[in-house]
């Protein structure tokens, strides 16, 4: 008899504590795609994502979001971040598609924590030395760029997985010599054009 309550009672504790689980992750999992409604509760909000709000300036609430983990900024109007961004410490990925970058935004690399970094549809033309700082990096989107330089301290990153550089102009040269920075990392470009050559 003993024996069936105090399996009854750890049933019932390992029942609670997956209760508690279950719904802690399913509050970590939710995606807020609004700025108001995450400012409620700001120390709940893990990601967000506010693409299509025609921002011209990085919102500094965004800041006051100290958990957050995901950042979607997409499709947006910005071309600079704030120095704050260093204090959202958790952030693993930030998503700057199709914004109004011209040059890589270094703020960025304040963020150890950073593991994806996705920048396509920027007109970025380098890629500082500051790269190296993002110790943790796995993922660089920099798809459709106008990259003409690639600082060697890329090769500090020895997590990088995925280097995006596709629908880039650059000469086989150029590729050839950052694929040899990055040997253990996948780099996808794409063939230069030789229009120029054609008849």
């Amino acid at each position: 008899m003993k024996i069936t309550n105090l399996t009854f009672y750890i049933a019932l504790v390992l029942g609670l504590f997956a209760l508690i689980a279950l719904q802690s992750n399913a509050s970590s999992s939710k995606v807020y795609k609004s700025l108001s409604e995450a400012l409620k509760t700001p120390d709940k909000v893990y990601h967000l994502k506010l693409n299509r709000k025609r921002y011209k300036t990085f919102p500094k609430e965004i800041l006051t979001l100290k958990n957050l983990v995901t950042l979607d900024l997409s499709n947006n109007k910005l071309d600079t971040l704030p120095t704050g961004i260093k204090e959202l410490v958790f952030l693993e990925e930030v998503t700057l598609k199709s914004n109004r970058f011209n040059s890589f935004p270094r703020e960025i690399c304040t963020i150890n924590s950073l593991k994806i970094l996705k920048l396509a549809n920027n007109n970025i033309s380098s890629i500082p030395n500051d790269i190296g700082e993002l110790k943790n990096l796995e993922q660089l989107d920099l798809y459709r760029n106008s990259i003409e330089t690639i600082s060697s301290e890329i090769t500090q990153l020895p997590g990088l997985k995925r280097l995006d550089l596709r629908m880039i102009e650059m000469s086989l040269d150029e590729q050839d010599r950052i694929k040899s920075l990055l040997p253990n990392t996948k780099v996808l470009t794409t063939e230069p054009c030789d229009c120029d050559t054609r008849n």
